[in-house]
């Protein structure tokens, strides 16, 4: 029977954080019609007024400050740092008379088991902050990757060795063997009448395909002179193609149902991936020198993957390619040759050839905890429905000597959450449907709090209005840093953009479409006065301007917003530090996403314009 095979390539940290969806080029003039700008603040209504104004940016800098502390050991998830930024966040949730919304576990130990409170104190009998969930830790793993090649009574078995024949990182122990076929570019575009997989079976088999398009610089080439084809295969870099949101070949590839896929960069000489994975000749002196891997964590049980994980590939150098190719009488270079001067496919079955795939790895069990209070709602027929805000708690721990601190990311998003969940409680007036905070454990290994959660959720997902996330919300923009976005985001003519905005008020959101959030931002802005830009994104999606933990929700089809301010030379170094936290801007943007939250939270109307049956 075979296995199913499961491989990822190495990210970027933040596109550890997607594959989404592609992003369309707007117009010059719609970009500017994103932009929101507030020429006189009106006045917050009443009914939420005393909670907008209990959010400071004394306050917010005091909780960064003490967040991001060495005493935190930079929080990173299943550790004593960790443990103990989310008890302090679940004690001032205690003093501000925010309710605990999780369940306790049982009683645990080996006295559990004869009936009594277990090893350790028992659990209260009520509510807890802490949801408390298992996670897998990858402590060691190996690889290994060979070609079998038969003719007449004759077998050859050559070996491949790993991170220098192929790369490969798998998440359990498995071995799959399958025959091998060549897809060419793995493309399909009926627009163009190009397609690689026409009249090519590759489910369950070992697919060899390679990156990019064809036609890569040629203007003659639809791949290349075709706008939208351009940006939808030659992104400027990955890097931009992730934060984008853009398409995921390899994702569309593994929907046909191959047992791995195989890929060859189009353009990148193998010395360019071999000196990418060796020690460099000299190194930075502005940044420290980390001989250690980051912690890989999994959801034991889970078999979904995260949407920039979709694909199922493992990366190969040319002289690896030949070899699986060898029987087919060809190369890699001269079938790529083939296809870009007939401008057509050349996909073929690679005769009595099979890969054999083997992972092995071992793991261990550590605790996580989201935590997780709420404010009932004051409408008692509205008050089971929920609004959420949330923000990942967790950074990247620390490393020999140095403490990735984490202020900005997300220190920020968490103080922003905690003075969001005071102001709904100090605020005499609640609103209609009841308002939960949350502080995610795991965003940096994979979103693996809020997937839990949504994989087993405190409030039914389907009453759930919204969700709103904050994730790196202290950093302004300057004029370099809206210049790189505008870039990044491929806005058809940036420059009108840049001319439009006050770069220290400026905030991108994204948000789900057809859900009326929008309406919500754009009414709490004219309390804040911040230069928005939303950007719009099918409700599936859920990736835009980076991943976070709005992506399981947006999978979930919960209507969701997403904020985040600039990202600077600082995103994932120990200089990340709380000094350089902007209190005003954590204070617009918290109070933004409280009266957008509350507004959610107090309409009329039904929790959700998106279909229950869609979730």
């Amino acid at each position: 029977m075979r296995k199913s095979f499961v491989a990822f390539l190495l990210v970027p940290a933040w596109g550890l954080l997607a594959g989404g969806q592609s992003v369309p080029q707007a117009k010059p003039e719609d970009a500017l019609k994103n932009l929101v700008r507030v020429e006189r603040l009106r006045p917050v209504p009443e009914k939420m007024k005393a909670g907008f104004d209990s959010i400071t940016s004394r306050d917010l800098l005091a909780l960064v400050a003490h967040l991001s502390h060495d005493l935190m050991e930079g929080r990173e998830t299943g550790t004593r740092g960790y443990r103990l930024a989310a008890e302090y966040a679940a004690t001032m949730m205690t003093l501000w008379n925010i309710r605990p919304a999780a369940a306790p576990l049982p009683p645990q130990g080996r006295a559990a088991f004869m009936g009594f409170g277990g090893d350790r104190p028992s659990r209260p009998s009520g509510k807890t902050y802490l949801q408390e969930f298992p996670l897998r830790e990858i402590t060691s793993s190996t690889a290994a990757m060979s070609v079998e090649v038969r003719r007449g009574d004759a077998v050859r078995v050559r070996p491949f060795a790993p991170q220098i024949d192929f790369t490969l990182r798998s998440s359990k122990s498995e071995t799959v063997t399958a025959p091998v076929v060549f897809a060419g570019y793995g493309i399909t575009e009926n627009g163009i009448g190009y397609d690689d997989f026409k009249g090519l079976d590759v489910r369950d088999k070992v697919v060899l395909i390679l990156s990019e398009a064809p036609g890569k610089g040629d203007p003659d080439s639809p791949f290349w002179k075709n706008k939208e084809l351009k940006d939808k295969y030659f992104p400027s870099t990955e890097f931009a193609r992730r934060m984008r949101g853009g398409f995921d070949k390899t994702a569309e590839v593994a929907k046909r149902g191959p047992a791995a896929i195989l890929l060859v960069q189009n353009s990148a000489p193998d010395t360019d991936i071999w000196l990418s994975r060796i020690e460099p000749l000299s190194v930075p002196d502005d940044r420290p020198i980390i001989d250690r891997e980051r912690r890989r964590l999994l959801l034991p049980g889970d078999t979904s993957v995260n949407p920039w994980e979709a694909s199922r590939v493992i990366g190969v150098t040319r002289e690896t390619a030949d070899a699986v190719l060898n029987a087919s009488g060809r190369t890699i270079d001269e079938l790529r040759r083939r296809i870009e001067s007939t401008g057509k496919p050349h996909s073929i079955n690679v005769p009595g050839t099979s890969l054999t795939i083997e992972s092995a790895v071992e793991t261990s069990l550590v605790r996580a905890w989201n935590v997780v209070g709420f404010i009932e709602g004051s409408d008692p027929e509205r008050k089971d429905e929920v609004v959420i805000v949330g923000a990942h708690l967790d950074h990247l721990g620390f490393w020999e000597k140095y403490i990735y601190n984490g202020a900005d990311d997300n220190a920020s998003g968490s103080a922003g959450v905690l003075s969001i969940a005071r102001a709904m409680a100090l605020n005499p007036t609640k609103p209609k449907r009841s308002v939960a905070f949350v502080l995610w454990a795991g965003e940096e290994n994979g979103l693996l709090g809020s997937r839990h959660y949504v994989r087993c959720p405190i409030f039914p997902l389907n009453k759930t209005a919204a969700y709103f996330n904050l994730d790196m919300i202290s950093r302004p923009y300057d004029q370099a840093t809206l210049t790189r976005m505008a870039r990044m985001f491929a806005f058809p003519d940036g420059q009108d953009l840049l001319k439009a905005v006050t770069p220290s008020k400026f905030l991108p959101i994204s948000f789900s479409a057809g859900t009326g959030l929008e309406d919500f931002l754009r009414q709490a802005d004219q309390y804040v006065g911040l230069d928005l830009f939303l950007r719009e994104q099918a409700a599936s999606g859920g990736r835009m301007m980076g991943g976070s933990d709005h992506a399981p929700f947006a999978q979930a089809a919960i209507p969701w917003a997403f904020a985040i301010t600039a990202m600077t030379s600082d995103y994932h170094q120990p200089s990340d530090s709380a000094d350089k936290a902007s209190g005003p801007l954590m204070e617009s943007v918290s109070k933004l996403i409280y009266a957008a939250a509350y507004l959610a939270a107090d309409r009329g109307s039904a929790p959700s314009s998106v279909p229950e049956a869609q979730r």
